[in-house]
């Protein structure tokens, strides 16, 4: 099968990651699109981060019902920190059946020459692109690299719906159906912090 890798700390899931990876897996020719959940970043405060298991509830209660996407959590089990060269490699070798593609905004891609072995990734692995704000300004000719250019241009990242949170704002529209509820029921974002409000994730 054809499966796109679409990794983040989904922390927690919005509606944008679900509509870009319905776009994708829809117009792309792609089997399924996979959402590879990062372990927690050692270098991001400890509460900033939702816990692994309620990060993988809140995609398995986002997606369900829909047969095209799946979740991985292999890079829990990987020495950490995680490196997606490492983490392409292993699904390769777990699952030899599959042909892996990597899928990551284009902010990503503006910063992919300080990923570690990132010329490898381009050599060995297609990756396909989604537009950012930004996107016209980045250049994209490489053989194994595609910008989707009609994908939806969602500005909605975790961070933002964080500091929200944080602040008691009401997030449901900007979150899939009942994880909004959920997260307010851990109480986990009842604290003020200084969190900034990048446009990321």
């Amino acid at each position: 099968m054809k499966i796109g890798v679409f990794p983040g700390s989904f922390n927690p899931v919005h509606i944008g990651h679900l509509a870009v990876a319905n776009y994708i897996v829809e117009y792309e020719e792609y089997d399924e699109i996979w959402f590879l959940i990062t372990p927690k970043n050692p270098l991001k405060k400890k509460n900033d981060f939702l816990n692994q298991e309620l990060r993988l509830e809140l995609i398995e209660k986002s997606i369900q019902g829909y047969d095209k996407f799946k979740i991985c959590t292999i890079e829990w089990n990987m020495p950490q920190p995680t490196y997606t060269i490492n983490t392409l490699q292993k699904l390769r070798m777990t699952y030899p059946q599959n042909n892996f593609e990597l899928i990551i905004g284009a902010d990503n891609w503006g910063t992919i020459h300080r990923w570690k072995d990132y010329q490898i990734i381009l050599k060995n692995f297609r990756v396909l692109i989604y537009p950012r704000r930004g996107s016209e300004r980045i250049y994209f000719n490489h053989p194994n690299v595609s910008l989707i250019e009609k994908a939806p241009l969602i500005e909605i990242s975790s961070s933002v719906i964080r500091y929200a949170l944080k602040k008691g704002r009401d997030m449901r529209f900007y979150m899939p159906t009942g994880t909004f509820e959920r997260v307010k029921e851990t109480d986990f974002f009842n604290c003020d912090t200084d969190e900034t409000t990048e446009i990321q994730e």
